[in-house]
């Protein structure tokens, strides 16, 4: 009696570990059974290149998944990198290739743009696929009409233009400097313009004409002030003053005694 107990436990406890373990198969069979975005390379990175060029590249997109892959779209938060995608609906195993030119025009340095791919990819429905290169020439031959291209360009005014139509202070400036300024106005490809002493008219001024007449070292910076072909008027140059001079003052703030100042370079 007690071997015949003993054995329908352990039947019953193998029967249930079987049971279970076959749930868990079953489960993660179902699982995979879902569309997957692959993309290579990784990062593409261009080298170096030109300034005011338009430089083309690719990623190769595939579903390495069991099930078909709809892409919904391409898009790049920045006018000057376009994507064209030629399939959006992809076969497991199928691949496609994803098109992207880059506009250089009034970049300098080491850039990364990105194009971000949404789909119905369950484990990841948007990748970010990085662009890198180093734009070799620094602008110091750029022409006057290089300069204003920023405004006339239908890619380049879309970011340095449009979005900051009718605003002022701190939107104006995440909208239409921060990309080259940084976060906070603390530098990026540009300078930063906090780090002065807003407190002195000299300096002050100095900003305020860079901003509104162009740079007269960094060929990258245009005049953004109406009265020089930008699309500024002086109200808001005005408000981008009193915006830097408040972020300039909460830096001080930061700052304890004996800090050495961070770069002061001018905007370009």
């Amino acid at each position: 009696m007690a071997c015949r107990a003993l054995f329908h436990r352990r039947l019953v406890t193998t029967s249930v570990a079987f049971l279970l373990c076959l749930a868990a198969t079953s489960c993660t069979i179902a699982a995979k059974k879902a569309p997957h975005l692959s993309f290579t390379p990784d990062v593409v990175d261009i080298g170096k290149v030109e300034e005011g060029s338009e430089v083309p590249t690719f990623f190769t997109l595939t579903n390495t998944g069991t099930e078909p892959l709809k892409i919904h779209e391409a898009t790049s938060s920045c006018g000057c990198t376009v994507p064209d995608l030629k399939q959006q609906e992809l076969k497991p195993g199928e691949s496609t290739k994803l098109d992207i030119i880059v506009d250089t025009t009034m970049k300098q340095g080491n850039v990364t743009k990105t194009v971000e791919v949404s789909s119905n990819d369950p484990e990841a429905p948007v990748v970010s696929l990085p662009i890198k290169m180093n734009i070799a020439n620094r602008h110091e031959g750029l022409t006057d009409d290089g300069r204003v291209k920023i405004f006339t360009d239908e890619k380049c005014n879309s970011c340095h233009v449009l979005r900051g139509v009718g605003l002022g202070g701190k939107d104006l400036f995440e909208a239409d400097c921060a990309m080259c300024h940084g976060e906070d106005a603390k530098g990026a490809v540009g300078g930063a313009l906090i780090f002065g002493n807003y407190n002195d008219p000299q300096y002050e001024k100095h900003i305020r004409d860079v901003i509104s007449y162009g740079s007269k070292t960094h060929r990258s910076m245009p005049g953004f002030l109406d009265k020089a072909g930008g699309p500024l008027v002086q109200e808001q140059v005005d408000s981008l003053i009193k915006y830097l001079k408040e972020l300039s003052e909460k830096e001080k703030t930061k700052t304890e005694p004996g800090n050495t100042v961070k770069d002061n370079k001018e905007p370009h």
